[in-house]
């Protein structure tokens, strides 16, 4: 049966090379294209026949998004490309996978360092950020139409999934207002023994703007909640233990009750008043600008675990005898809650780029800000008062020329802590673009990583020094060879992990990480080679991470019937052997372990996408491979990936 899935796989690929007529288009914002388009094609324009199809108004004046923090910098809106638009898991839409417990939604982990930004105090449970949705994070659009955006993924059963949903639309006044929805769900037991999803994401922004006035107003809401059931691991994780490949829900699992619930609340109140920009009426460019900028945000975090403890938990105690403290079961709880007040100044010449992106030619902003932090855990709470002054610099003469630098430093509160980062791109034409960046931080552990209560009592108690942290990366992208090449280089002192008895440990040299990207797309008439690869090198006594780690998509592009925009391939990716972080739910961090390790991995998945218009579709059979083989991945020690499963999924974006 294995043999004919591989021949069936083996002749969908075959079947592309008959359609020699077939055109690649470059998909467009509005589902038409513009005559001026290379791939504009006046048959294809016109309205169906015999049937009269709906005709859509162009949009020429197109979609583009920005955000809180600086409404004057803007991107173009593109979602309607089909390249990629199969890879709907978040921990591989991102430019460099996470490892996941599996499932989409769980706790992930990057599988390329990268350094984390910090300001104020921090609680340290980072296994959901890849999910959240912070107000500084959320996208307003300026359009002049009302846009929706739908997605919907359909996974092996009906409770297995996730949806997608986004609204913008424009009244009276400048008054634009963002909806912005996203829910994970695997609620059932199939694959997963003693497992259960639910992310949920919902936001709402409401953006004043008056025309020729000098007050602009960002009103935000977001709500994050992750509601999880984690099982540990499965006990006998080595092929050979697990038997029939198809039977992953009759897996042994370490934890049988053992549930988290974490739970964000964001308000802010953004205001910007400015002064000057007027244009010149002789040259017709836009004067320099003052700005006065005020926020108020509210933070309401919750963090709570409870494990029930039952006769089939003995293994995971056993192996982990520091958390046997209780026969009846572990609980934690804290509440985390900031009130922020930021108030600053800031002038900057405003422009548009060649896409009509709305830009800061330069920037100066000055900024100070409060922070009210109030920590209640089972068995006491605590207040601290942080203050925090933060600078920033820009420079962007032209679209092929940009520096940017950011600055904060700690005035009270871990007094001393400091950040700086510097970015900047020189894009040479024909020679190339060059990209740089530079980060220098000195911070504080986090509360967790200092003390944390099981059952109302001090599980540990530790004093760490603060770490430093140093970070400079480049990139170049050689156009007529279409390869970009990137180095990047991480030096760590007085870094903290958590070490295999669960409990945080501060290594007591400094720790280097060096790391080699490469990513270079081919193109063979109507078919396409897209790859991605990382190297990287690090002390695997701190930093668990593959050393080779490669991404890459093999697929036929073309236009069918005239109307349909397809793409019919595989999307391959593969790991070296290593030993990589076991999560654990009780402790909530991912921490090291040396029982698995892994061997090289790869992972096949067959995939076809279409676009019409707006409305985009795929199919995907994940994990191919196993159909040929019984060996399983595994980029969480003793938490597999699913089996060879088909997942389904469309989006259709609206301009009406």
């Amino acid at each position: 049966m294995r043999n004919g899935w591989v021949y069936i796989l083996l002749a969908l690929l075959s079947l592309p090379g008959t359609w020699a007529g077939a055109q690649v288009l470059d998909p467009s914002d509005t589902g038409q294209l513009d005559p001026s388009d290379p791939d504009y094609d006046a048959a294809s324009a016109r309205r169906g026949q015999p049937q009269q199809q709906r005709e859509v108004l162009p949009d020429t004046f197109g979609i583009f998004i920005y955000q809180v923090d600086n409404p004057n910098q803007e991107e173009q809106f593109q979602d309607s490309l089909l390249n990629g638009f199969q890879r709907f898991e978040p921990d591989r839409a991102v430019d460099f996978d996470y490892a996941t417990l599996g499932q989409i939604g769980t706790p992930a982990y990057g599988l390329r360092y990268a350094p984390i930004r910090r300001r104020g105090l921090e609680v340290g449970l980072r296994q959901f950020d890849l999910y959240r949705r912070e107000v500084e994070q959320l996208d307003f659009y300026r359009l002049e139409r009302p846009f929706t955006y739908l997605r919907y993924l359909r996974g092996s059963a009906q409770n297995d999934g996730r949806l997608t949903a986004r609204f913008s639309r424009n009244f009276a006044d400048g008054v634009n207002l963002l909806l912005d929805y996203d829910r994970i769900f695997q609620t059932g037991q199939q694959g997963y023994p003693a497992t259960a999803v639910r992310n949920t994401s919902v936001s709402t922004g409401l953006a004043i703007r008056p025309p020729g006035s000098r007050y602009s107003g960002y009103f935000t809401y977001s709500a994050n909640t992750f509601e999880e059931q984690q099982n540990g691991g499965i006990i006998d994780f080595d092929v050979e233990e697990i038997g029939v490949l198809g039977d992953q829900a009759t897996l042994e699992p370490l934890l049988a009750n053992t549930f988290q619930r974490q739970s964000f609340r964001q308000a802010t109140a953004t205001q910007y008043l400015q002064f000057g920009a007027a244009t010149d009426t002789l040259t017709g460019r836009e004067r320099r600008a003052f700005t006065v900028k005020h926020q108020l945000r509210i933070d309401r975090r919750t963090y709570r675990m409870s494990s029930l403890r039952t006769v089939e938990d003995t293994a995971f105690y056993r192996r982990l005898p520091e958390f046997d403290l209780d026969d009846r079961g572990l609980r934690s709880r804290l509440e985390h809650n900031v009130i922020s007040n930021e108030l600053g100044l800031s002038t900057f010449r405003r422009s548009q780029s060649g896409s009509r992106e709305t830009v800061q030619k330069d920037v100066l902003e000055v900024s100070l800000i409060h922070q009210l932090h109030r920590v209640l855990q089972d068995t006491r709470d605590s207040t601290a008062n942080f203050v925090l002054a933060t600078a920033r610099v820009g420079l962007r003469p032209s679209d092929r020329l940009q520096f940017l630098v950011d600055a904060q430093l700690n005035l009270l509160g871990q007094i001393g802590d400091y950040r700086v980062e510097a970015t900047g791109e020189l894009d040479l034409g024909r020679a190339g673009k060059l990209e740089l960046r530079g980060l220098n931080q000195l911070y504080s552990p986090d509360l967790l990583q200092r003390t944390y209560l099981l059952n109302g009592s001090e599980f540990y108690d530790r004093d760490f020094a603060k770490t430093l942290e140093l970070r400079l990366e480049g990139a170049y992208t050689l156009p007529f060879i279409g390869i970009r090449a990137g180095l990047a280089y991480s030096l760590l002192t007085n870094y903290i992990y958590f070490d295999r008895a669960g409990t945080p440990v501060q290594s007591s040299s400094p720790n280097s990480i060096i790391q080699l990207t490469a990513e270079r797309d081919f193109s063979f008439g109507s078919y396409r080679l897209d790859n991605r690869v990382l190297l990287q090198q690090a002390d695997e006594e701190v930093f668990r991470l593959p050393q080779l780690y490669g991404e890459h998509s093999l697929y036929y592009a073309g236009k069918w019937f005239g109307v349909l925009n397809v793409n019919l391939g595989l999307d391959v990716r593969y790991a070296s052997g290593f030993q990589p972080y076991y999560y654990n739910p009780v402790l909530q961090q991912f921490q090291l372990q040396d029982r698995q390790q892994t061997d090289f991995y790869v992972q096949v998945d067959p995939f076809f996408s279409l676009r019409v218009t707006r409305f985009r579709f795929f199919v995907k059979f994940i994990q191919a491979q196993t159909l040929i083989s019984d060996r399983l991945l595994f980029l969480t020690a003793e938490h597999l990936y699913p089996d060879g499963a088909l997942r389904l999924g469309a989006s259709w974006r609206l301009l009406d």
